[in-house]
């Protein structure tokens, strides 16, 4: 028989303290970070896509490659903010899933609006008369507009790191659990898919709680959707098995993962160490959130 002494929290009511205090602290951090990411979309926004826009500094065509759906981003961000300041953070983050493919879009043409800022500064005298003006604003302390511009990329690795760490800490009673481990983004980045025969060939692979998506570039010429997308196969996280082939020792030639369904088995490369384990943990956590 368990004796309880007054004052005296069991194991069971200490680990959950834990949870708690870990969930509070990654709620504050999310919703400060959001915060911070919010004013930088906005400077952006407003001191270089707005006066643009305005000025005709760019033509449509490369301002559009260069910014690419920063805008909409931007306005994602605003929609998100309010329900995470009213502690709705599965209901918000649920609501912000929406918004997702932005993030797709941005992270496909980001190679192409690097391109463009390099191209621009180095044969628009004005574009770069405008830019060093704006880039010498103190709201943006000594940031230049290459360091803004992977802002999106880089908060969506933060969106997954935070949103794990959440979900983890989140008791399956929360009215929020559901909400935090439903289809969520968790990553995304090339692998090399290994066929039965033949050479391996690069892959874009986008990585929600429940499914990874394979998807194929589509080609540069394409009138409408140049810098985009086109999803080639969707896998179930549910009926996966997932197993390393290779890349268990930590070394620098990274590894091989196995990932099996039951119509289909899928061999995923790649040669950095760090990248290949990051995949592993990911889906790990994927498919065991499905399972549980």
């Amino acid at each position: 028989m368990e004796i309880h002494y007054p004052g005296v929290r069991s194991p069971v009511q200490e680990q959950r303290a834990r949870w708690e205090r870990k969930r509070a602290c990654t709620a504050r951090e999310l919703l400060e970070t959001e915060r911070r990411y919010q004013e930088q979309l906005g400077l952006v926004a407003t001191y270089f896509l707005g006066i643009l826009k305005a000025k005709g500094t760019l033509r449509p065509p490369e301002r559009q490659a260069l910014f690419s759906s920063w805008e909409l981003i931007y306005g994602a961000s605003q929609e998100l903010l309010p329900y995470l300041e009213g502690g709705c953070w599965g209901q918000g983050l649920e609501g912000f899933c929406r918004h997702l493919e932005l993030y797709n879009q941005f992270a496909a043409n980001s190679e192409r609006s690097q391109t463009t800022l390099q191209e621009q500064l180095k044969k628009n005298k004005g574009f770069r008369r405008f830019v060093r003006l704006q880039e010498s604003r103190p709201e943006f302390g000594g940031l230049q507009l290459q360091d803004l511009l992977p802002l999106p990329l880089q908060r969506l690795q933060q969106y997954e790191n935070l949103v794990v760490a959440l979900a983890e800490n989140t008791g399956p009673n929360s009215p929020d659990h559901q909400q935090l481990t439903r289809r969520w983004f968790l990553c995304q980045g090339w692998l090399l898919v290994v066929p039965p025969h033949g050479e391996p060939r690069p892959r874009m692979f986008f990585l929600f709680t429940d499914v990874l998506l394979m998807a194929k570039p589509r080609p540069p010429l394409h009138l409408l959707q140049s810098g985009t997308f086109a999803c080639k196969a969707l896998y179930p996280m549910a009926q996966c098995q997932l197993s390393r082939v290779f890349g268990h020792s930590g070394g620098p030639c990274g590894g091989l993962l196995s990932l099996s369904f039951p119509h289909e088995k899928l061999l995923l490369m790649s040669t950095d160490q760090e990248e290949l384990s990051h995949w592993y943990h990911s889906l790990t956590w994927a498919i065991s959130s499905q399972k549980n």
